[in-house]
């Protein structure tokens, strides 16, 4: 919770010209109390709106992948706020407890004639990054939800590393029908700690972080 609310208050900090409305949505039907009076406190910042449910009904095996996919799910169908997103307007996705720094630098550099904006690696492995990107609910839904049995990690092939990995092979021929701009044209500045205990500004991620900084500005065909 520390972690979430860290996150919420830096946010909630971000100027509305980046960030006008925000949407947190929890699927362990945990407590928000907390978020709640950071939000009450932050009254008239933003249009916050706060979403706790029971979605944890899937089998554990399936993985992470699953379980945040069907998040946004329904976070698309009972948040009033992403209720009312035209079909192909654009909204953010980021996983809650980080900060990514340099949103506004990222939202300000969102291609104006794509429905999807994310991140596409091929260092270390083939790799679709799903800790940050932008969406139109339409394609979300085609792209991800459609492909949720690529995403479980109990249908994963031993050739491949994680359920991102297979994601990569099956969204790049899809680039150009569905407009998807596979690249971040500003490298994400990331703090906090992951889901499994790494913290992001640790020697050897900002290392990797600098590099891909630069590469981005100097050779962006190449998608490290």
């Amino acid at each position: 919770m520390a972690d979430y609310l860290q996150a919420f208050r830096f946010y909630l900090s971000v100027g509305t010209n980046a960030i006008d409305r925000i949407v947190f949505v929890d699927n362990s039907n945990s407590d928000l109390s907390p978020l709640r009076q950071v939000a009450e406190e932050a009254r008239g910042m933003k249009d916050v709106e706060l979403i706790s449910y029971e979605g944890l009904n899937y089998p554990v095996e399936q993985g992470r992948s699953v379980g945040e996919t069907y998040l946004i799910d329904h976070a698309l169908a009972a948040s009033r706020i992403l209720s009312a997103l035209g079909t192909n307007e654009l909204f953010w996705k980021v996983t809650g407890r980080l900060r990514v720094r340099n949103l506004a630098q990222l939202v300000a550099s969102t291609p104006g004639d794509c429905d999807f904006y994310i991140d596409f690696r091929r260092y270390r492995h083939p790799w679709v990054d799903t800790r940050i990107f932008a969406t139109t609910p339409g394609a979300f839904r085609r792209l991800f939800l459609n492909r949720i049995d690529i995403l479980r990690q109990d249908l994963l092939p031993p050739s491949f590393v994680a359920p991102e990995e297979r994601l990569f092979w099956a969204l790049l021929p899809e680039r150009e029908p569905e407009r998807i701009a596979p690249r971040l044209c500003v490298e994400p500045l990331i703090e906090g700690t992951s889901g499994f205990g790494e913290n992001y500004r640790r020697p050897r991620r900002r290392v990797e972080s600098a590099v891909r900084r630069v590469t981005r500005r100097v050779l962006p065909s190449l998608w490290i």
